[in-house]
Formats: structure tokens, C-alpha cells, sequence
């Protein structure tokens, strides 16, 4: 098979590469630039990676056309919700996926899609609803999340018309090496290493009471693939651990597998507005459907995101 990631120098993107390399696959990616590749540069020539914006049609359609992909994974688009609040999050998210899907029935292309969407389109849950399963009403508060779950409707149609093969997943807050420090798990770590590294013992938070359901990124793209494997057109499923954690107790972990003293304030500007304080996802289909499950433990991912920026910053 020739498996086509969009988004590949990105986070999950890289991860997925690396586990379908692993795998003896054929892999070709698309990024919006060559150079930003410092997540993929230990691939090699393992990999071909193509240029093109995901949001110019006739770059993505040349793109499609030398590759002739049997599976696609449609992972590029912005992920940063606060940083996210202009026109350029709905053409990444909504035109980048019509033209891609559009160029992929346009070629006849015999790929199945794998769309990735997010939490985020769930919005807020009522406390006392349980765990979020995949027939739970899309409420999206953020435009992020109204972004994804408008273009998973345009992805869904592809299936509902017949012209292509289109699963959907729902992935919760994955977590691992490589993540940028805009994300909270990360940014903490970032926060240590510098701290280790000679900074001022101060490590700046936002909400440590928010509740958050969290996935090694790791196992999350062994979902993807799982997914790919066994799913059919139309479906859709949750990526997640089925619990959540407290932030502050992720930062507690880490702080415990910091080299130095740590002093830890409060800092208004980093608390997002309108989100919902407690929020954990139901994977049964998934595992139903698979036999997934996560492997790869908190206190694990933690410590590698840690290993990550000691090496990065050394």
C-alpha cells in the first residue's frame, strides 16, 4: 500500500510515519514546507515527502496525482484552539479537506480517508453525562471545534454520495515527544528543562483544576492505523483513554521527575475562556471494533515528553 500523510512534519503526523515505516510501509507525506521537517529528518529516505498548501487545489490534486495513494490521513490544519480565531483556521480546516477529498474523487482514486477531527467538536458536557461516546450531539463552543466539526460534515458526505471512502475519528488530547510548548503537557516540560537548564525556578500555569482526557500520541496514531485497517466507510470513532486527569496532576508527575526545586504561580493569561472543566471520551467502539486499547502509560509519556526537550534544548 501507499499510504499519503497530510500534515507530516506535525505532531501525530510524524508519529504516524514512524509507526507505518516500522511497519514496512510505503510512506509519502505532504507538507506545507521542506524545510520544517526536524520531526521526520531521522526517516531518511524512508520517506517522500511532497510540498504543497493544503488550501491551493491545484497543488494538493498534483500532489494526489504522482502519488496514487491506496490510504490517505488527513491530519494537516491548524491545532492550537487559543491561537486559532480568524479565516485562516476555516480554510485550513474546511477547504483544505474539500480540496483534497475533491481531488481524490476527481482522480478516481481508490484511497480510503482516514479524516481526523477532534474533541473539541463535543463542546460542553453537562456534568453527571458520563463518558462522551460517538453518538453524543456535536455543541461545539470554540471556533476551532465549530471549524472541525464543519469539515467532517463535508468529509462524511464523500461517503454518504458514494464518491469515496471516508472514516472519521475523534481524537482526545494525545500527549509525547514532539508536541509544541503551545500545549499545556509540553509547555510544562519545556518550562522544566529550562529551569534545569539555569532559568529562574518559576513555572507559569493556567487552570490546574481542568480535568482533560489524555492519550500518548503514540497510541493514538496505532488507532489511526487500526482504524484504516478494519473500518468502513462512514465510520466514526473515539481516540481516547476513557478517564481524565487533573492538570495539576500531570504538572505533579513532572515536578517529581524534575532535577531542581520548582516554585509554580498562577498566571491569568494563560486560562482559556468557555471550556468545559471536565471532559473524558468513551473508546468501547473502538476497541469493539479493533481490539485498541492504550498501552503506553501517563507517567511514560511524561517522562519521554520530558527526555524530548532535554534533548532538544541541550
Amino acid at each position: 500500500m501507499i499510504h499519503l500523510i497530510t500534515g507530516i512534519h506535525g505532531f501525530a503526523g510524524s508519529h504516524l510515519a514512524d509507526l507505518l515505516v516500522k511497519k514496512g510501509e510505503q510512506v509519502c507525506g505532504l507538507a506545507h514546507s521542506l524545510d520544517n521537517d526536524q520531526n521526520i529528518a531521522h526517516l531518511g529516505n524512508k520517506i517522500k515527502v511532497y510540498q504543497a498548501d493544503i488550501c491551493d487545489r491545484l497543488q494538493v490534486e498534483q500532489v494526489l496525482d504522482s502519488v496514487r495513494p491506496t490510504a490517505i490521513y488527513h491530519l494537516a490544519g491548524m491545532s492550537y484552539v487559543p491561537a486559532t480565531v480568524d479565516s485562516a483556521m476555516f480554510d485550513s480546516h474546511f477547504r483544505g479537506t474539500l480540496n483534497l477529498l475533491e481531488s481524490a474523487k476527481e482522480l478516481k482514486l481508490k484511497a480510503k480517508t482516514l479524516w481526523v477531527g477532534s474533541s473539541e467538536e463535543y463542546g460542553l458536557i453537562k456534568q453527571g453525562n458520563g463518558l462522551v461516546d460517538e453518538c453524543h450531539p456535536l455543541s461545539p463552543l470554540s471556533l476551532y471545534g465549530v471549524s472541525k466539526s464543519s469539515a467532517e460534515m463535508l468529509a462524511n458526505s464523500y461517503h454518504e454520495r458514494g464518491d469515496l471512502e471516508v472514516i472519521r475519528v475523534r481524537p482526545f488530547n494525545h500527549i509525547g515527544p514532539r508536541q509544541k510548548s503551545r500545549f499545556v503537557v509540553s509547555s510544562f516540560a519545556r518550562q522544566i528543562v529550562e529551569i534545569e537548564a539555569g532559568k529562574e525556578p518559576i513555572l507559569k500555569v493556567g487552570n490546574l483544576n481542568s480535568e482533560r482526557d489524555f492519550t500518548d500520541v503514540r497510541d493514538t496514531v496505532r488507532a489511526y492505523l487500526s482504524v484504516m485497517n478494519v473500518g468502513q466507510s462512514g465510520d466514526v470513532f473515539n481516540v481516547c483513554s476513557g478517564k481524565t486527569k487533573k492538570i495539576s496532576s500531570l504538572l505533579g508527575n513532572l515536578i517529581e521527575q524534575a532535577q531542581v526545586e520548582i516554585k509554580v504561580e498562577s498566571e491569568e493569561e494563560h486560562f482559556r475562556p468557555n471550556i468545559p472543566v471536565s471532559l473524558a471520551g468513551d473508546f468501547t467502539k473502538l476497541q469493539a471494533a479493533t481490539g485498541w486499547r492504550p498501552e503506553i502509560s501517563l507517567e511514560a509519556s511524561l517522562g519521554d515528553t520530558l527526555t524530548y526537550w532535554r534533548e532538544k534544548l541541550s
